[in-house]
């Protein structure tokens, strides 16, 4: 497993700094396939932090998501967006799904706070990436369409999904940080459809603004 994890985080690690999370797409005939299968442990895990996150009892599925994807870009998740209202249902890719297994099996490996190597901290971002993922595109599933509202809203509930997967309080809020100081921080100039201005302690896409513990 440790040689699988490390060959998914080298292929997410050169793409992390132009990753999205989802894209919207209308239903297409293939999708009734993956969700006509039993869910996979993966997607089972996936479906339970969708649910808690949603209150709703959305379907997850984990493998291609079936959009042309522009050279440097990673996204790695998709939600459906038909004319009448989100579905429900999301796709996430593969990788996403086994972040999700393993954060559960051992939340404090993937703190960045304890990271002292190269590789921990690789580990580190592609697991908030995950976490990050699945909060995102269950925020679509509610009805959110706008990417930069969408995305902020995520990233304030990485800490949610991280303790429904294990971790304590503490360590969620050092992910949810962790992903601020990174990814979301490069969004404005690699993917600024998902960056907003608004996305701060007291903006407009503040989930809890009488709470001022920015990110959680």
């Amino acid at each position: 497993m440790r040689l699988r994890t490390f060959l998914c985080v080298a292929a997410l690690a050169g793409l992390a700094a132009s990753s999205a999370h989802a894209q919207a797409r209308p239903l297409r005939p293939g999708d009734a396939g993956l969700l006509s299968r039993g869910a996979t442990v993966e997607e089972h895990i996936a479906e339970a932090v969708a649910k808690r996150l949603t209150r709703l009892s959305p379907s997850v599925r984990c493998g291609p998501l079936g959009i042309d994807v522009p050279p440097g870009m990673l996204v790695t998740g998709i939600t459906l967006l038909p004319a009448h209202g989100p579905a429900d249902y999301f796709l996430l890719l593969p990788q996403m799904c086994n972040y999700l297994a393993w954060f559960r099996q051992d939340p404090e490996r993937y703190d960045p706070d304890a990271c002292t190597d190269a590789e921990c901290s690789k580990l580190a971002a592609s697991a908030a990436l995950a976490l990050a993922t699945v909060s995102h595109e269950s925020y679509h599933v509610l009805g959110y369409r706008l990417e930069k509202q969408v995305e902020c809203y995520g990233m304030q509930s990485i800490w949610y999904v991280a303790t429904s997967l294990g971790a304590s309080v503490a360590e969620g809020q050092r992910i949810a940080a962790y992903y601020w100081r990174t990814t979301y921080a490069r969004r404005q100039q690699t993917t600024p459809t998902y960056w907003s201005a608004d996305c701060r302690d007291g903006g407009k896409y503040d989930l809890r603004p009488a709470s001022h513990g920015w990110r959680s």
